[in-house]
């Protein structure tokens, strides 16, 4: 009888490991997607403070002219390239940390 606890021990201590494994993987997921959704987040309010700058724009800038137009427009470019960079950026980090919960969730099955 003794043999035969002996063999339920290591196996309790595999399943206990194994649990803990599964907790802390979840915990990291919810980290990752929490930071995915505050990502998210972020871009749509740049997103919306963007689209408000262009309705300005839309507006108001037709009628400038002279040193201010240029000037203003060199901002313009400038803005539109650094919108672009950042949409960019936000879509690498958004694959990213889809790509890690998906090999988190792997690592969870694999338990």
């Amino acid at each position: 009888m003794y043999d035969g606890e002996e063999m339920k021990v290591p196996s309790l201590l595999e399943s206990i490991e194994k649990e803990a494994k599964r907790r802390v993987y979840a915990t990291m997921i919810r980290y990752l997607s929490s930071y995915q959704g505050q990502v998210e987040e972020a871009v749509d309010d740049f997103h919306r403070g963007s689209h408000s700058f262009y309705r300005a724009n839309d507006e108001y800038v037709p009628h400038w002219q002279g040193e201010s137009r240029g000037a203003y427009e060199l901002v313009y470019w400038d803005l539109r390239q650094i919108e672009a960079q950042i949409y960019a950026t936000a879509d690498d980090l958004l694959h990213e940390i889809s790509r890690e919960i998906a090999q988190i969730w792997r690592k969870i099955e694999e338990l």
